[in-house]
């Protein structure tokens, strides 16, 4: 099961749930596509190129900032080399002025997704809201969808608070047993939904 066809179905849930409840949302993408358009050399191997992955997280983010969106959040799912490592995590940025209405968010998204697993009988290893610095998706210090200006790496960074979120880890059979179901994709993107919906009342209230 491939990553992409995953976070796609949870994000059109969660942007169901949050039109239900009358929140207006803007998707990076819909259907399987990128967020920018391919060039000549942009896929090697069946995979996306550094150049090209960064551009088209270049123009996520800007979709985002030409929304004027008062959030941004971006679901991914974790693997790694050992089956048994398994858990949910939140990612946000904690350098810029940003960073405590973006740690906010992603706390609220990560006691969200933890809940309803817990609800659904598959309770989560708690891999806490941690920050982005320990690497981005090029190479840099930060995510390029989270992180803060930097010329010749993050040109045009978000202009909103943000968190990137990884419920599960797609190489832990038991973890993708949970995902992997309708009824599972649409239990984390009720879950997306109600984390987001959450921090922005608290986030009126401030």
């Amino acid at each position: 099961m491939l990553e992409k066809d995953l976070t796609l179905a949870v994000a059109l849930a969660a942007a169901d749930d949050l039109r239900d409840r009358g929140t207006t949302v803007v998707l990076t993408r819909s259907t399987d596509a990128l967020g920018a358009g391919l060039g000549a050399g942009d896929v090697q191997r069946g995979a996306l190129t550094t150049d090209a992955s960064q551009e088209d997280l270049e123009a996520r983010v800007r979709c985002a900032n030409l929304a004027r969106a008062d959030a941004l959040v971006s679901v991914h799912f974790n693997s790694f080399d050992d089956s048994t490592v398994g858990g949910t995590e939140t990612l946000y940025e904690p350098t810029r002025p940003l960073a405590p209405r973006s740690r906010a968010l992603a706390q609220s998204l990560q006691t969200s997704m933890r809940a309803r697993l817990s609800e659904l009988g598959r309770p989560q290893a708690d891999r806490g809201v941690v920050d982005d610095s320990s690497g981005g998706e090029s190479g840099g210090g930060h995510l390029v969808l989270l992180g803060p200006r930097v010329p010749g790496y993050i040109d045009e960074p978000s202009a909103m608070p943000g968190a990137l979120v990884e419920p599960l880890f797609l190489t832990n059979p038991g973890d993708l047993d949970a995902i992997a179901s309708t009824t599972g994709t649409a239990a984390l993107g009720d879950a997306i939904s109600t984390g987001i919906s959450d921090y922005l009342v608290g986030a009126r209230r401030r």
